[in-house]
Protein backbone atom coordinates (compact mmCIF):
# COMPACT_ATOMS: atom_id res chain seq x y z
CA UNK A 1 0.00 0.00 0.00
CA UNK A 2 2.64 2.53 0.83
CA UNK A 3 4.33 1.62 -2.51
CA UNK A 4 1.11 2.41 -4.54
CA UNK A 5 1.12 5.86 -2.28
CA UNK A 6 4.65 6.54 -3.29
CA UNK A 7 4.23 5.68 -7.24
CA UNK A 8 1.07 7.54 -7.04
CA UNK A 9 3.20 10.59 -5.45
CA UNK A 10 5.78 10.93 -8.07
CA UNK A 11 3.19 11.03 -10.66
CA UNK A 12 1.22 13.30 -9.23
CA UNK A 13 4.36 15.37 -8.72
CA UNK A 14 5.37 14.74 -12.34
CA UNK A 15 2.14 16.00 -13.76
CA UNK A 16 2.24 18.84 -12.17
CA UNK A 17 5.99 19.79 -12.77
CA UNK A 18 5.07 19.29 -16.55
CA UNK A 19 1.90 21.52 -16.31
CA UNK A 20 3.98 24.13 -14.50
CA UNK A 21 6.98 23.97 -17.65
CA UNK A 22 4.33 24.01 -20.46
CA UNK A 23 2.38 27.07 -18.55
CA UNK A 24 5.90 28.96 -18.19
CA UNK A 25 6.49 28.28 -21.62
CA UNK A 26 3.43 29.45 -22.79
CA UNK A 27 3.43 32.41 -20.75
CA UNK A 28 7.34 32.98 -21.77
CA UNK A 29 6.26 32.73 -25.38
CA UNK A 30 3.15 35.29 -25.24
CA UNK A 31 5.37 37.91 -23.49
CA UNK A 32 8.28 37.44 -26.53
CA UNK A 33 5.30 37.60 -28.99
CA UNK A 34 3.78 41.08 -27.27
CA UNK A 35 7.90 42.60 -26.63
CA UNK A 36 8.73 41.82 -30.35
CA UNK A 37 5.05 43.56 -31.14
CA UNK A 38 5.63 46.52 -29.55
CA UNK A 39 8.88 47.28 -30.89
CA UNK A 40 8.87 45.76 -34.47
CA UNK A 41 10.18 48.61 -36.10
CA UNK A 42 13.25 47.68 -34.82
CA UNK A 43 13.31 44.41 -35.73
CA UNK A 44 11.88 45.56 -38.94
CA UNK A 45 14.73 47.22 -39.39
CA UNK A 46 17.77 45.04 -38.42
CA UNK A 47 15.85 42.20 -40.36
CA UNK A 48 16.65 44.58 -43.66
CA UNK A 49 19.61 45.15 -42.71
CA UNK A 50 20.64 41.63 -42.32
CA UNK A 51 18.87 40.86 -45.82
CA UNK A 52 21.05 43.81 -47.12
CA UNK A 53 24.62 42.23 -45.78
CA UNK A 54 23.58 39.02 -47.77
CA UNK A 55 22.63 40.75 -51.14
CA UNK A 56 25.55 42.32 -51.03
CA UNK A 57 27.37 39.38 -49.84
CA UNK A 58 29.42 41.16 -46.98
CA UNK A 59 29.70 37.67 -44.97
CA UNK A 60 31.64 35.90 -47.50
CA UNK A 61 33.82 38.42 -48.81
CA UNK A 62 34.62 39.28 -44.69
CA UNK A 63 35.36 35.57 -44.70
CA UNK A 64 37.35 35.37 -47.64
CA UNK A 65 39.34 38.62 -46.29
CA UNK A 66 40.01 36.64 -42.84
CA UNK A 67 41.60 33.96 -44.92
CA UNK A 68 43.47 35.55 -47.35
CA UNK A 69 44.96 37.77 -44.44
CA UNK A 70 45.74 34.80 -42.16
CA UNK A 71 47.38 32.88 -44.54
CA UNK A 72 49.80 35.35 -46.55
CA UNK A 73 51.94 37.38 -44.03
CA UNK A 74 52.20 40.42 -45.07
CA UNK A 75 49.90 40.54 -47.73
CA UNK A 76 49.91 43.47 -50.92
CA UNK A 77 48.37 43.33 -53.82
CA UNK A 78 50.38 45.98 -55.80
CA UNK A 79 49.13 47.40 -58.98
CA UNK A 80 49.92 45.33 -61.60
CA UNK A 81 48.71 42.01 -59.89
CA UNK A 82 45.12 43.00 -60.64
CA UNK A 83 42.80 44.40 -62.98
CA UNK A 84 40.57 46.36 -59.85
CA UNK A 85 43.56 47.46 -57.71
CA UNK A 86 43.05 48.31 -53.82
CA UNK A 87 45.81 48.97 -51.66
CA UNK A 88 45.58 46.53 -49.42
CA UNK A 89 48.21 45.95 -46.44
CA UNK A 90 48.54 43.67 -43.60
CA UNK A 91 50.51 44.48 -40.39
CA UNK A 92 49.69 43.51 -37.25
CA UNK A 93 48.62 39.46 -36.39
CA UNK A 94 47.73 39.13 -32.69
CA UNK A 95 46.88 35.89 -31.08
CA UNK A 96 45.64 35.40 -27.68
CA UNK A 97 44.61 32.08 -26.89
CA UNK A 98 41.29 31.50 -28.65
CA UNK A 99 41.63 35.31 -30.19
CA UNK A 100 42.99 36.03 -33.13
CA UNK A 101 43.62 40.09 -34.24
CA UNK A 102 44.65 41.35 -37.57
CA UNK A 103 45.07 45.11 -37.85
CA UNK A 104 45.52 46.09 -41.67
CA UNK A 105 44.82 49.03 -44.50
CA UNK A 106 42.75 49.67 -47.10
CA UNK A 107 42.92 52.40 -48.87
CA UNK A 108 44.35 53.95 -46.12
CA UNK A 109 42.15 53.15 -43.95
CA UNK A 110 42.34 51.00 -40.77
CA UNK A 111 40.30 48.34 -39.56
CA UNK A 112 40.76 45.10 -37.57
CA UNK A 113 39.48 41.62 -37.67
CA UNK A 114 38.59 39.70 -34.92
CA UNK A 115 38.33 35.92 -34.77
CA UNK A 116 36.90 34.31 -31.64
CA UNK A 117 35.95 30.84 -30.65
CA UNK A 118 33.63 31.10 -28.73
CA UNK A 119 33.04 27.61 -27.07
CA UNK A 120 35.97 25.93 -28.52
CA UNK A 121 35.52 22.74 -30.16
CA UNK A 122 32.74 19.71 -29.53
CA UNK A 123 31.71 16.53 -30.99
CA UNK A 124 28.71 15.67 -32.47
CA UNK A 125 27.46 12.75 -33.72
CA UNK A 126 28.48 10.29 -36.30
CA UNK A 127 31.97 11.50 -35.10
CA UNK A 128 31.69 15.12 -36.63
CA UNK A 129 33.66 18.27 -35.03
CA UNK A 130 31.80 21.39 -34.99
CA UNK A 131 33.02 24.93 -33.71
CA UNK A 132 30.80 28.36 -32.72
CA UNK A 133 33.19 31.23 -33.48
CA UNK A 134 32.82 35.34 -33.82
CA UNK A 135 34.12 37.10 -36.74
CA UNK A 136 33.74 40.59 -36.31
CA UNK A 137 35.39 43.95 -38.39
CA UNK A 138 35.87 46.83 -36.62
CA UNK A 139 37.11 50.27 -37.75
CA UNK A 140 40.06 52.38 -36.46
CA UNK A 141 38.07 53.65 -33.55
CA UNK A 142 37.18 50.41 -31.89
CA UNK A 143 33.16 50.25 -33.21
CA UNK A 144 32.18 47.05 -34.28
CA UNK A 145 30.39 47.00 -37.51
CA UNK A 146 30.27 43.73 -38.85
CA UNK A 147 29.91 40.47 -36.93
CA UNK A 148 29.50 37.10 -38.20
CA UNK A 149 28.25 33.96 -35.90
CA UNK A 150 29.91 30.97 -37.50
CA UNK A 151 28.98 27.40 -37.13
CA UNK A 152 31.50 26.13 -39.25
CA UNK A 153 31.85 22.37 -40.32
CA UNK A 154 34.78 21.36 -42.03
CA UNK A 155 35.94 23.47 -44.78
CA UNK A 156 32.54 24.98 -45.79
CA UNK A 157 30.62 27.95 -44.43
CA UNK A 158 27.16 28.65 -45.31
CA UNK A 159 26.13 31.93 -43.92
CA UNK A 160 21.82 32.39 -42.86
CA UNK A 161 20.96 36.10 -42.03
CA UNK A 162 20.12 35.14 -38.39
CA UNK A 163 24.03 34.64 -38.00
CA UNK A 164 24.47 38.41 -39.41
CA UNK A 165 24.44 39.68 -35.47
CA UNK A 166 25.65 42.88 -36.35
CA UNK A 167 26.01 45.28 -38.76
CA UNK A 168 26.02 49.03 -39.00
CA UNK A 169 26.54 50.31 -42.71
CA UNK A 170 28.92 53.05 -43.30
CA UNK A 171 31.43 54.29 -46.34
CA UNK A 172 33.54 50.97 -44.89
CA UNK A 173 31.55 48.67 -47.19
CA UNK A 174 32.91 50.05 -50.38
CA UNK A 175 36.69 48.94 -48.58
CA UNK A 176 35.24 45.65 -48.22
CA UNK A 177 34.03 45.11 -51.88
CA UNK A 178 37.08 46.72 -53.24
CA UNK A 179 39.31 44.80 -51.60
CA UNK A 180 37.63 40.94 -52.15
CA UNK A 181 36.93 42.00 -55.83
CA UNK A 182 40.89 42.93 -56.21
CA UNK A 183 42.01 39.12 -54.22
CA UNK A 184 39.51 37.55 -56.43
CA UNK A 185 40.88 39.16 -59.68
CA UNK A 186 44.42 38.98 -58.53
CA UNK A 187 44.00 35.11 -57.94
CA UNK A 188 42.13 34.66 -61.61
CA UNK A 189 45.19 36.47 -63.11
CA UNK A 190 47.66 34.36 -61.88
CA UNK A 191 45.43 31.16 -62.64
CA UNK A 192 45.09 32.54 -66.28
CA UNK A 193 49.15 33.34 -66.52
CA UNK A 194 49.56 30.17 -64.79
CA UNK A 195 47.78 27.99 -67.39
CA UNK A 196 49.52 29.91 -70.62
CA UNK A 197 53.02 29.87 -69.04
CA UNK A 198 55.89 28.80 -71.31
CA UNK A 199 56.30 25.74 -69.22
CA UNK A 200 52.37 24.76 -69.78
CA UNK A 201 52.50 25.43 -72.96
CA UNK A 202 55.83 23.48 -73.98
CA UNK A 203 54.55 20.39 -71.93
CA UNK A 204 51.29 20.71 -74.38
CA UNK A 205 53.15 20.65 -77.00
CA UNK A 206 54.89 17.73 -76.24
CA UNK A 207 51.53 15.70 -75.50
CA UNK A 208 50.12 16.68 -78.63
CA UNK A 209 53.50 16.33 -80.87
CA UNK A 210 53.60 19.97 -81.90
Amino acid sequence: MSQNYDDLTLLSVRSAFDHLQSTISRALQRIERQSQLSHGDVFSAIKERRKLAKVLRLDQRLIHLYKELSNRANLRITQDESLIHCDITSSIVVQEGDERSIQFKLNGNTYMLKFADRAGACIAYYGETFKSSNLSLLLSTGEEVLTLHLDLKGDSEVITEQQITAFVPDKWIYDIIHAYETLVTSENLKSIESAYSDEKLKVLKQKFGL
